[in-house]
């Protein structure tokens, strides 16, 4: 019993010891599935509410690196209620589609007066936000860019599951070290029983009893 406490309490160090080294978010995925976790949704701002002036037959762009898998939302407006088309595409695609060429589009919207939008890029890069005006005047355009980010709050008994479980296994180990010391017999002192009244004799004569007087034979 004593090898198996200290067993798991070695193992419990090390599992602590690997929790503080990679941090408490590594329990994550564990805390969704117990329920012992929060998760929201914070927006960081790229590119805050900009003017754009987009030429009347021409067109203009935003261009900001964005990283693969992560989430980016916005929005753009077009002032008095008119229309421009809305493109996205990554650096390649752009310098297709601004020399006439067929080109991958992430994002598209032909028409837009007032238009929110949500992205994830495949790859990493430098992706173009395109709007194009095909009326004969110009328009202004107010755009922004935002970053997405998912955010865990573990709770308290997660959070600082590293700290507790090296509590918890420094003292199952004290408890399996302490437990394997045996305590030493007692010596048996010299001498016999009378098997008539059961009188301990310290001597080594079995002929008669000290205390009853009967002969042992």
């Amino acid at each position: 019993m004593r090898r198996k406490t200290l067993t798991l309490g070695v193992l419990l160090l090390l599992t602590a010891i690997f929790i503080l080294q990679q941090g408490a978010q590594v329990l994550a995925p564990i805390a969704g599935i117990a329920g012992l976790s929060t998760q929201y949704a914070q927006a960081t701002v790229i590119l805050p509410p900009t003017l754009y002036s987009v030429p009347a037959s021409n067109f203009t762009f935003a261009s900001e690196h964005l990283t693969a898998g992560d989430q980016f939302t916005g929005s753009l407006n077009v002032a008095g209620a008119r229309q421009v088309g809305f493109y996205v595409m990554n650096e390649g695609n752009f310098s297709l589609w601004r020399a006439g060429h067929p080109a991958a589009l992430l994002l598209a919207q032909p028409l837009a007066i007032s238009y929110n939008f949500t992205i994830t890029p495949p790859t990493s890069g430098t992706y173009y936000f395109v709007f194009d005006n095909e009326d004969n005047s110009s328009h202004i355009v107010i755009f922004n860019l935002s970053s997405i980010q998912n955010i865990v709050v573990l709770n308290p008994l997660l959070q600082y599951a590293g700290f507790e479980l090296v509590v918890l296994g420094a003292v199952l180990c004290f408890f399996g070290l302490r437990g394997g010391k045996r305590k030493p017999k007692a010596k048996s002192e010299p001498g016999w029983k009378c098997r008539f009244c059961g009188a301990k004799n310290p001597t080594e004569d079995k002929t008669f009893c000290a205390k009853c007087g009967r002969a042992q034979t």
